[in-house]
């Protein structure tokens, strides 16, 4: 797969039922997952969906809710580097 800044991650995230969806950011969510990289959005939702189905994440409490972003991949590298 070709890696360059059309590309986007797959970034899951798990926040507490608190929050409202518009509000849970990843600042604010009480964990951050990055998922597999896709070459689109459409392919990004579908991965993202199949990555949380695949693993544990789902009902690990009844006070957290999940979210899947799909973020340009420049701007997850400069925050992975701070």
């Amino acid at each position: 797969m070709q890696k360059d800044a059309s590309m986007l991650q797959v970034v899951i995230l798990i926040c507490s039922t608190s929050l409202s969806p518009m509000d849970c950011q990843s600042n604010t969510a009480l964990d951050v997952i990055y998922g597999p990289q896709t070459s689109n959005a459409m392919m990004c939702g579908m991965q993202g969906q199949a990555f949380v189905a695949r693993t544990a994440i789902v009902g690990r409490s009844p006070n957290e809710f999940i979210k899947i972003r799909c973020s340009p991949l420049k701007p997850i590298k400069a925050a992975l580097r701070q």
